[in-house]
């Protein structure tokens, strides 16, 4: 029996390249044939990269075949793909707002579906990311006041890589000094 799998396996958005893996457990000399629709696709490999369309509603199987016997396997459950239009809006939140020198803050970037790096920028900085992380959160330790002004990240995930819109901004405000401070002993 086939199965097939999706990657990302989420929330699917118009636009994005999602990977088809089809399994057949017995064998391995097959010859993958793809269907959508119930229609059949050119035969190819156990992988199909495809690009989401908008607002698309597909199914999709997948069968092996070889020369040998058996010849073929029986065809998968069928695999619906649902894809929403909306392009997703990373939102960005930071631990505090007012920090002081020496302090760490840690901002959080949230996107409502799962699988996405994380890239932060700095307003004058958008080209470039001025990190890039594999968890939502960004930590600066021993903030200085160089690092206060604005932030804001976006998430993107497979290949090509499929972005998200860029969240709002976040103000962060670095002053004075860190309330640390040494006892000397003589």
């Amino acid at each position: 029996m086939a199965s097939v799998s999706v990657s990302p396996h989420d929330l699917l958005y118009s636009g994005e390249t999602v990977t088809l893996q089809c399994d057949i457990s017995d064998y391995t000399d097959w010859t993958y044939w793809w269907y959508r629709n119930k229609q059949l696709l050119s035969p190819g490999s156990p992988s199909k990269t495809i690009t989401t369309l908008s607002d698309q509603v597909s199914q999709y199987q997948c069968q092996g075949r070889r020369t040998d016997r058996p010849q073929s396997s029986q065809r998968s459950v069928s695999l619906h793909i649902s894809v929403t239009g909306i392009k997703p809006k990373a939102k960005v939140s930071s631990d505090k707002k007012d920090i002081l020198i020496g302090d760490s803050m840690t901002l959080t970037c949230t996107v409502e579906s799962s699988g996405w790096r994380f890239y932060w920028y700095r307003p004058r900085q958008d080209s470039e990311p001025v990190a890039t992380t594999s968890g939502s959160s960004y930590t600066l330790s021993q903030v200085s006041v160089s690092d206060g002004g604005q932030y804001r990240c976006r998430a993107g995930r497979g290949d090509p890589v499929y972005y998200t819109q860029y969240s709002e901004t976040v103000h962060i405000q670095v002053s004075g000094e860190s309330n640390s401070f040494n006892i000397i002993i003589s």
